[in-house]
């Protein structure tokens, strides 16, 4: 989850009206001169195991 007031690049492009492009030059000097506090990306989530949700299913349907 994102820090309260944290927006990605997209974001901010759209609240400015700008091109992403721009607003990630502009991002980027801001963060070279300490004025923007940058982080990583948030790695994209892994495959889901079907065997387990179809465990999970069978369980879930059981308590009915």
């Amino acid at each position: 989850m994102l820090d309260p007031g944290a927006l990605t690049v997209v974001e901010c492009a759209a609240h400015l009206d700008l091109p992403v492009s721009a607003t990630v030059f502009l991002a980027t000097d801001l963060a070279a001169a300490g004025l923007l506090l940058t982080r990583p990306p948030i790695p994209s989530a892994g495959e889901i195991d079907r065997s387990l949700v179809e465990r999970l299913l069978v369980g879930l349907r059981s308590l009915h």
